[in-house]
């Protein structure tokens, strides 16, 4: 039991029972930490950590907290920007609000979780390496990314070095939910007590000064006893105060809860409002906004619509686009359409009905002649914009997207025409110092466009220019790699995975791509980690389960391809290519049935699943049964015209006696090669060629096949070749 306990964390959930507690209490607390979000918005309890962690980190090992752990400071808690090396700078990041035209992924919060999980394990291996326990309470009202943090830190990290302790947090499906159930050691939690408060403490106020975050019931009847009015005041003046400490994140969660509950709800508190609702929506922290916007619309809901209203709005809609909630998004759209006659919020809406239906909707809810119906009423309200400069970037812009939709429509030369369009169009209007963000966004879908069409040279000229521009933005660095892998020049897609892995958060999709490159450069170990960290970050991306499992098949670790093949098929029961690898590995350990079983479930699911009728074949031919490997082997090279594939099927073949058709399959394998033929080819080609009496062909390839071996050993058919030439030379002879 003990040896179990300590590879577990700490859950103190109000629905267990008496008969889950532990043997052993959890460990004391280092650092307790309030999640609440109300405190200061996305990642309160990230900020409170970063704080303790960072500066003990500086003064340790200042390379640790350098790169892109810097940006995840900058994101999180700027204020330790004095102290910590800037960050990359990017052209997102630095464009004003009138030349902002991209917007961080929804993705990107959880990136920033996993390089915070990071930062704080190098933080108690340096400064703690006798161990460290945190605890966190207030996760039920705790903002997405602090539940996702610390179901990252649940998932990651090692509690013999960092031990987390969880209060509460209820039992939502959703990443903690899960860490929680699969890494915790569930204990009844312990009831709240009240703590000691002197006779004269004015108990509102310690309610107020809470962020309205107490759970002391005492504090909380104290404050709804209080007038109104008096109630606002205080609001207000708490407000007031936290401005002068000049802390931006105070400004996300504490400053918009005390001013919305102010004097002035509708101006001061919708302005707070606002004001966090933007800097959320820059930073990529979506469930935020969505939370904020919904606030300042109720505040606003009793007056006329205006401006206000509808961005705060649009920026709903938007989110729950972007956060693939996208259904829930055509209300707030089909709202703004029906309250509202300004071209601005036709147009934006037409955008976004678009992009839903070409990119945001789950694959069968896409609709492209409804994305081409809305992206052509946002280009018609585009063009006739009364405001005559911004009406040169938006007819760019929507131009933009149509490309989008047309490389989704497989219109792959209509949307490089319209990206040629939407670049002419800003160079004909702006100065070359002008929207420099818009102008990298269109060269860069310029060079996917290019990509796409297979024109990677012209691609690779693209992105080499907008990294120019813009260095320090690594997604351009992990799209060039594929251009360099696409012509070729591997060390250069190896440096710019590198540099993708530098410059960004956690982001598995290129170690997953960097161990693909590495494993087809014979680098087997370090595709091993790749991919090791992949999984790490991503525990679920099938992808990189079927790949590990298959380098494990490779390297005799039965046990550990089992685990990911395992996984991979709870995750996605019907993909082909795990139930061929399952098929592998039952093959590898001899069970023979089960293989089979398994390689034809991988057909049943995809009949398309080159792996599965190689394999397949290969147990038929193996366990007798040569006319169905043929069946297969057929049915594969259907898929596929491979040299491997060919002379296997002319081993089937041959041992059916169907010598005609294996020479055939054998003289294209031979033609394939490139330089001189494999000799293996060589010697069965030979044995075809004598069996269907050309004698002088199969002379030919059995001298050419023993010649391949003169300075590297004997061949393994060196005797039978020397028995079946005797005798062709005799008959010859006669």
């Amino acid at each position: 039991m003990t040896a179990l306990l300590s590879t577990r964390h700490w859950w103190f959930d109000a629905t267990a029972t008496a008969d889950t507690t532990a043997a052993e209490p959890p460990p004391p607390p280092s650092l307790e930490v309030n999640c609440h979000r109300r405190l200061r918005g996305p990642f309160t309890a990230a900020y409170f950590l970063l704080h303790q962690a960072v500066p003990q980190l500086v003064e340790r090992d200042s390379e640790l907290v350098a790169s892109a752990r810097a940006t995840e400071v900058e994101s999180i808690a700027p204020e330790l920007m004095e102290i910590v090396p800037t960050p990359p700078q990017t052209l997102t990041n630095l464009a004003d609000a009138k030349e902002r035209t991209r917007f961080y992924p929804a993705t990107r919060a959880l990136r920033i979780a996993h390089g915070v999980t990071e930062l704080l394990m190098d933080w108690a291996r340096v400064a703690h390496p006798r161990g460290l326990t945190l605890s966190f309470r207030g996760l039920d009202e705790a903002d997405p990314t602090d539940r996702d943090l610390v179901a990252v830190l649940l998932r990651r990290c090692d509690p013999a070095t960092l031990t987390v302790v969880v209060d509460g947090a209820g039992a939502a499906d959703d990443l903690l939910g899960r860490a929680l159930a699969a890494h915790t050691r569930r204990v009844p939690r312990l009831p709240f007590v009240d703590a000691a408060l002197l006779p004269d403490t004015d108990l509102a106020q310690r309610y107020i000064d809470s962020e309205g975050t107490s759970d002391d019931a005492r504090l909380r009847r104290a404050y709804e006893a209080l007038p109104a009015a008096e109630r606002a005041r205080r609001h207000t003046a708490r407000a007031e105060l936290l401005a002068h400490r000049d802390e931006p994140t105070l400004r996300l969660g504490a400053i918009p809860y005390h001013l919305e509950h102010g004097t002035d709800p509708r101006g001061a508190g919708v302005e707070a409002i606002v004001e966090a609702v933007t800097a959320c929506f820059n930073k990529g922290f979506y469930e935020a906004v969505v939370d904020l916007a919904e606030r300042g619309r109720a505040l606003l809901a009793a007056t006329e619509p205006g401006r206000t209203y509808w961005n705060l709005t649009h920026k709903t809609g938007a989110c729950l686009c972007y956060l693939g909630r996208g259904a829930d998004a055509f209300a707030y759209f089909e709202e703004m359409r029906r309250g509202s006659t300004s071209p601005d919020a036709h147009m934006g809406t037409a955008y976004l009905m678009a992009m839903l239906y070409t990119r945001f909707l789950p694959k069968d809810a896409h609709d492209e002649d409804a994305a081409l119906a809305w992206v052509n009423t946002a280009i018609s309200v585009a063009d006739v914009h009364p405001d005559p400069h911004k009406r040169v970037l938006v007819r760019a812009f929507m131009r933009n997207a149509r490309a989008l939709v047309e490389l989704h429509r497989g219109n792959v030369d209509g949307s490089l025409a319209l990206v040629d369009e939407a670049m002419a169009i800003t160079d004909a209007d702006f100065g070359p110092d002008e929207q420099l963000l818009h102008r990298s966004v269109l060269l860069y879908n310029r060079a996917q466009v290019r990509g796409a069409r297979g024109d990677h040279t012209d691609s690779l000229a693209d992105y080499d220019e907008v990294i120019r521009r813009d260095p320090d933005y690594g997604d351009y660095y992990f799209e060039r790699a594929a251009q360099h892998r696409a012509l070729g020049a591997t060390s250069e897609a190896l440096a710019d995975y590198a540099a993708a892995i530098r410059l960004t958060p956690p982001f598995y999709e290129a170690h997953f791509n960097r161990a693909d490159l590495l494993r087809e450069l014979g680098d087997d170990a370090g595709a091993l980690r790749d991919l090791d960290y992949a999984l790490a970050v991503e525990p679920e991306h099938v992808d990189s389960l079927l790949h590990r499992a298959d380098l494990s098949l490779e390297r005799g670790d039965f046990d550990r391809a089992r685990a990911d093949i395992t996984h991979g098929l709870d995750i996605a029961p019907d993909n082909s290519q795990l139930l061929a690898a399952q098929g592998a590995l039952h093959s590898e350990l001899g069970d023979t049935a089960a293989a089979y079983e398994s390689y034809s479930a991988a057909l049943k699911a995809n009949p398309g699943c080159l792996a599965a009728w190689a394999n397949r074949a290969v147990l038929a031919f193996d366990t007798g049964r040569a006319a169905e490997a043929v069946h297969d082997l057929d049915a594969a090279l259907a898929l596929e015209d491979d040299a491997e594939l060919r002379a296997n099927r002319a081993v089937a073949l041959q041992s059916l006696g169907e010598h005609r058709r294996a020479a055939a399959d054998l003289d294209r394998a031979v033609d394939s090669t490139d330089g001189a033929p494999d000799p293996e080819l060589l010697y069965l080609r030979g044995v075809s060629r004598f069996a269907l009496d050309d004698p002088s062909g199969a002379l030919a390839d059995w001298r050419a096949h023993l010649a391949a071996y003169e300075r590297g050993g004997a061949s393994p058919h060196a005797e039978e070749i020397h028995a079946r030439a005797g005798a062709a030379l005799r008959e010859g002879a006669a």
